[in-house]
């Protein structure tokens, strides 16, 4: 299996090697397990952000990722070029901590139940209406652009969202252990 299928297997699931996005991936199932009790918890040592704070970034950036995955599936902009952070992060798979400065329209607000639960539910929405398959994820070579990494392609969006996830599940991970 490839980068880009062990990617989405891991984000949502076994999709097999060109199969459709279907509407229950993993990746939702596990952000939704995150809205406990937990919200609060607070780790300085860790992240500036609380445990809330994180996991609406995280929805707040699943929304990104799928906004940029259907702007590059027009085939719009297919001659631009990543950028180095990009080249960087395609080659590593990994995101340091606290080295990038979160783009202005992913901070998080509250990160509480108010602000997190609309995000959830529109994502949950928005994924039941997904009608995109691995194949052709595959096939398109348009890119749109992330503020840092410059162009991505639709694929290279997949393996991004695959990494920001892991990284930031292992941030919450590591919260609760400072919290405990």
């Amino acid at each position: 299996m490839d980068r880009l299928g062990r990617a989405v297997d891991r984000l949502w699931g076994s999709v097999g090697p060109n199969g459709p996005l279907h509407a229950r991936p993993s990746f939702a199932d596990e952000l939704a397990r995150q809205c406990n009790g937990k919200l609060a918890l607070h780790a300085p040592s860790v992240s500036k952000w609380p445990f809330g704070q994180q996991l609406e970034h995280l929805y707040r950036s699943s929304h990104y990722v799928l906004d940029r995955v259907e702007e590059a599936m027009t085939g719009k902009n297919a001659k631009e070029s990543m950028g180095p952070w990009g080249g960087a992060l395609m080659l590593c798979g990994f995101i340091p901590r606290g080295m990038f400065p979160t783009i202005p329209q992913l901070e998080p607000t509250g990160g509480n139940m108010e602000v997190i639960q609309p995000l959830k539910d529109s994502l949950h929405e928005r994924l039941a209406k997904l009608d995109v398959s691995l194949a052709q994820i595959r096939a398109s070579r348009g890119k749109s652009r992330h503020p840092r990494m410059k162009w991505l392609t639709p694929a290279q969006w997949m393996i991004f969202a695959d990494v920001h996830h892991r990284h930031h599940l292992r941030i919450l991970r590591d919260i609760v252990k400072a919290g405990a």
